[in-house]
């Protein structure tokens, strides 16, 4: 099952054999681990990226394509669970990711957009935590607002949300383009990324870290494993301290505007949806329609969820869309 993303191709790299050596080994290269190999690039290691298929194909290519600050809850929930001191650390450091992209947008067509973004609320514990996001964002220099009802896209008044935050500076990105400029430049720096490298198993040494997988081995001072919940070989052990869980989405084909050309996300960020610049749009969301069953690994299409998201996108075009 290859999501829309995925249809972008990051570009071919080679099928590790024999024995390698290097200082640092990174598995996985979605974005955390391109990520890592771009910031270890110029810091006169020696590093290598193992991919146990192609780069992106686990969840870093089945995600929303929006890039929003902060922690995943707003930003005033975060001060009232963190206090308002260790929230505002996590969330600039969330802001510099920003420069980050941009940085990297400037060189390559990544399809970065700051667009703004609108949050939607319908649940009455949501309006004070609006506000105190709000004016969190405000204290940062960010031109953030409330959004009443009327003051809403007509398409997302029909949803029923009583009330909005508009953050300014969040932004779309395509996560393939993005994985795909990280890589470029990391192996322009000398990294090596290998694909269809899948690892067997990790042995941690008095001196040294010896991984070995299909058709090859590797010694190196440190391993960073970097597959979110697909744990590589030999680290079975940590399975019990995970617990993954699944998203839904789907992506339309191009269909006429929407009167609104922002990310938005609703419902404690159990939805959201945005419509990219050739007209399609993607939605996604709704587990918590089923927390016990959208668990695991697997690829499995919910049925329900799928109809409601069918139905979101019913609600917001106006009539249904080819998915």
């Amino acid at each position: 099952m290859q999501s829309f993303w995925q249809h972008h191709s990051v570009g071919e790299f080679p099928v590790p054999s024999g024995h390698l050596t290097c200082d640092v080994a990174v598995i996985g290269a979605g974005y955390t681990g391109s990520w890592l190999a771009y910031w270890l690039r110029n810091t006169g290691l020696d590093v290598v990226v193992l991919e146990a298929g192609r780069p992106g194909v686990g969840a870093s290519g089945r995600n929303g394509g929006l890039l929003l600050q902060g922690p995943s809850q707003l930003l005033g929930q975060a001060a009232v669970q963190l206090g308002a001191e260790d929230a505002a650390a996590l969330w600039n450091q969330t802001r510099q990711s920003f420069q980050w992209v941009a940085e990297l947008a400037e060189r390559h067509p990544i399809d970065f957009h700051v667009t703004g973004s609108l949050y939607v609320g319908g649940d009455p514990t949501e309006e004070p935590i609006i506000e105190l996001t709000t004016e969190l964002l405000n204290q940062e220099g960010i031109k953030a607002s409330m959004v009443p009802v009327e003051d809403q896209p007509a398409s997302i008044q029909r949803l029923g949300y009583d009330v909005g935050l508009w953050v300014p500076d969040d932004a779309m990105v395509h996560p393939m383009k993005l994985i795909g400029a990280l890589l470029q430049e990391s192996v322009e720096s000398g990294v090596r990324v290998y694909q269809d490298a899948p690892v067997e198993n990790i042995l941690d040494g008095a001196d040294s870290v010896d991984v070995t997988g299909r058709g090859f081995s590797l010694t190196c001072g440190a391993v960073l494993v970097a597959t979110n919940c697909e744990l590589p070989g030999g680290l079975d052990a940590l399975s019990s301290c995970l617990h993954p869980v699944r998203g839904q989405m789907l992506a339309t084909e191009p269909t006429d505007r929407l009167d609104h050309q922002y990310p938005v996300y609703a419902n404690h960020g159990f939805i959201y949806w945005h419509q990219r610049p050739d007209g399609r749009i993607v939605a996604g969301g709704f587990r918590d329609m089923d927390m016990e069953g959208e668990v695991g690994l697997g690829l499995v299409l919910n049925q329900a969820i799928q109809a409601r998201l069918d139905q979101l996108v019913i609600e917001l075009a106006g009539r249904a869309v080819p998915v």
